[in-house]
């Protein structure tokens, strides 16, 4: 998906299996959208990932919380 908003690039985008509503928002949503996270700078020796995953509401671009199993 090469879909630009803002400064974000949308990863992907899934369609989630029942309507949500968003917590932010307060929007029913359909789907959600993925956007890539990556490590750019540390000061100490970190066992987290250097990149991942976050979700967004696809009408207020908020970050959602839930987890996208298998991505590594």
């Amino acid at each position: 998906m090469d879909q630009k908003m803002g400064e974000r690039e949308i990863e992907a985008e899934f369609t989630l299996e029942s309507a949500a509503v968003c917590p932010h928002c307060r929007e029913m949503i359909d789907s959600i959208q993925v956007v890539r996270i990556l490590r750019t700078k540390v000061n100490f020796v970190s066992s987290l990932p250097r990149r991942g995953q976050v979700m967004l509401c696809p009408k207020c671009q908020v970050i959602l919380t839930g987890s996208l199993g298998g991505l590594i």
